[in-house]
C-alpha cells in the first residue's frame, strides 16, 4: 500500500513517540482496507517500464531526507505497478537536487534489473522511462557540462548519464501534483494519482 508509505516511514524513524505520534498510528491502522490489486495482461510488444521518483530533503526526524520510487509495467493500455520502494536517503545529501538525483538513481537501477528478469523470460528487452518532479536533475542528466560541487553527487549523475546513453533510457519530467511518488515523500500527500493508476 504505497498511499501509506510515507507514513509509516516518518513514524519508524522517530526515536521516541508521543501521544499524537499513537493516535497517528491509530488512525493509520483504522484506514487500512483489506484490498487487491489487479494485474491485467499486457500487449508485450508495446511494454515498457515507467518509474516515478521523488525525494524530499529534511523532512523526517534528525533532517534526514526521505526517498521514494513506484514502477510500473506498461503498454499505453494497461498499467500494472510491479514495485515500489520508501525508506530514508541511505547517505547524507546537502541539497534538494542530490536527494531528488539519488532517487532517480535508485528507481532506474531498479528498474534495469527489473528489465533484465523480463528479457530473460520474453527475450525482449523494454524501454525504460523515469519520470521526475525535478526540471534541475532532468537538465543535469541531460548535459554532460553540469558538474555538482558533491563528489558522491558527481558519481551517481555520471552513473545515470551512462545508463541513459547505454541503456535505452530515457527521463522526463512531470509536474509534482501529478507524481504518484509523491505520497511516498511528504506528509498529507493526496494518493489520488496514484490510485487512480491502480484501478
Amino acid at each position: 500500500m504505497p498511499q501509506i508509505a510515507f507514513s509509516i516511514l516518518d513514524l519508524t524513524t522517530k526515536s521516541t513517540w508521543t501521544g499524537a505520534d499513537v493516535r497517528a498510528l491509530l488512525k493509520l491502522s483504522r484506514t487500512l482496507q483489506p484490498s487487491s490489486i489487479v494485474y491485467r495482461n499486457l500487449n508485450w510488444e508495446r511494454a515498457r517500464l515507467e518509474v516515478y521518483t521523488d525525494a524530499s530533503l529534511g523532512n523526517l526526524e534528525g533532517s534526514k531526507s526521505g526517498s521514494g520510487h513506484i514502477i510500473f509495467l506498461e503498454d499505453g493500455a494497461v498499467k500494472n505497478m510491479i514495485a515500489y520502494s520508501c525508506g530514508k536517503v541511505k547517505r547524507v545529501v546537502k541539497s534538494v537536487f542530490a536527494a531528488e538525483l539519488y532517487s532517480l538513481s535508485e528507481g532506474l537501477s531498479e528498474a534495469i534489473l527489473m528489465r533484465h528478469f523480463i528479457q530473460e523470460i520474453t527475450s525482449r528487452v523494454i524501454p525504460i522511462t523515469v519520470w521526475t518532479d525535478s526540471r534541475q536533475v532532468l537538465d543535469a542528466v541531460r548535459t554532460v557540462s553540469s558538474q555538482p560541487r558533491d563528489k558522491k553527487t558527481i558519481l551517481e549523475l555520471r552513473e545515470v548519464q551512462d545508463w541513459i546513453e547505454k541503456e535505452e533510457v530515457e527521463v522526463q519530467w512531470i509536474a509534482s501534483k501529478e507524481n504518484p511518488a509523491d505520497v511516498l515523500t511528504k506528509k498529507g500527500a493526496s494518493p489520488e494519482g496514484l490510485l487512480s493508476l491502480l484501478r
